[in-house]
């Protein structure tokens, strides 16, 4: 819930919100396999009864019984306010209350994690430089609770960090085109990594530890809108770095293993002129440089994917739409967690068609 208003104070104009929101989360969690069977792989055996959770536990697979119960509460308030006709500032602040109960049902035992009071401020410069074109920078605090676990048991401390952002916004083409070039810096403390040193102690899997100080950094440019009659374009570049900065085991690593230094993504749309107006073709694509695999000693390589569209506008109400994803059907791994046990592969090439109704009332 919230509240907010306008009024005039010292000759100047400001905007003020206060509010406060409370949420409750409560899970039931329950996970149990066993190890590889041994055999043929190409003549599995599938007429199997399904087990049952106590008869894997006994198995001696990997397996957990647990639960978390969180509540999260918090208060805020920002205040907008017109300094010049130019010049308009942002403050504002939240302070946060944190409680996490994880119930370890197979040892019957429970671990509180809280916080309280914890104040996260933020503020902002917006700058006119015309009135097509803005410059701005802004800062915001960083808490973000956590449900990972260490090897006794406990949930991590939460994210704490610190935001940074400085760049330009503004209008071509008497406004049907925006575009924007920012930069930015995230330093954050706390994050859950894995724990290699405690080995699989955590229902047979890794368990968590806080970080040191990481920090993601980088630049990105979008440009969008309609480029020249019936054409809309929208095209996006990103440039990240991220890294451990102080930590016991990680520091000058890359931090994030699963994001590409740079990212490349394009689209573009255009609607037939006059009789042909019904119809629209569209396309583009996606490219990304290497990732990195889970414990960094190898690469995955980077990949470019090609999609198409084509959709017909049959009435104001009724669209017909064919999709093809992965158009030239690259192969590619997707990045994210890749280690022994296996890598997923990206979607082939597929195509998909949509009968859209929407109804004018």
């Amino acid at each position: 819930a919230y509240v907010n208003g306008r009024f005039e104070a010292l000759r100047l104009r400001h905007e003020t919100t206060v509010g406060a929101n409370y949420a409750k989360y409560t899970s039931d969690d329950m996970f149990a396999r066993t190890f590889t069977a041994g055999g043929n792989l190409f003549a599995i055996d599938h007429n199997r009864p399904m087990p049952t959770v106590a008869s894997l536990l006994a198995a001696g697979g990997r397996q957990y019984l647990a639960g978390y119960d969180v509540q999260q509460k918090g208060v805020y308030a920002s205040l907008r306010s017109r300094l010049t006709e130019q010049l308009t500032a942002i403050a504002g602040a939240r302070a946060s209350w944190y409680d996490s109960i994880y119930n370890d049902k197979k040892a019957n035992t429970s671990t509180l994690t809280t916080a309280s009071r914890e104040i996260t401020p933020y503020a902002g410069l917006v700058y006119a430089l015309t009135p097509q074109w803005s410059a701005y920078g802004s800062y915001t605090g960083v808490f973000v609770p956590q449900s990972e676990r260490t090897a006794a048991g406990n949930v991590l401390d939460p994210i704490i960090g610190k935001n940074y952002e400085l760049g330009i916004k503004g209008e071509l083409a008497d406004g049907r085109v925006n575009t924007s070039l920012a930069v930015f810096r995230y330093d954050h403390s706390k994050r859950a990594v894995n724990d290699l040193d405690a080995g699989f102690a955590c229902d047979g899997w890794y368990c968590s530890r806080n970080s040191g100080k990481v920090r993601s950094q980088g630049f990105e440019a979008e440009v969008s809108g309609e480029v020249a009659r019936n054409l809309q374009v929208m095209a996006g570049y990103t440039y990240n770095t991220t890294e451990f900065l102080s930590d016991p085991e990680e520091q000058g690593k890359v931090f994030s293993t699963v994001t590409p230094k740079h990212m490349l993504r394009a689209w573009a749309s255009y609607r037939l002129p006059g009789e042909w107006n019904q119809l629209t073709v569209a396309g583009g694509f996606n490219t990304q440089s290497h990732t990195l695999g889970y414990d960094r000693s190898f690469k995955l390589a980077g990949f470019t994917v090609g999609n198409l569209r084509l959709s017909y506008q049959a009435t104001r109400e009724l669209n017909l739409a064919v999709n093809v994803n992965n158009v030239f059907d690259k192969r590619y791994v997707l990045p994210g967690y890749v280690g022994y046990t296996g890598a997923t592969y990206g979607d082939p090439r597929n195509v998909m068609v949509t009968l859209k109704y929407t109804p004018k009332l």
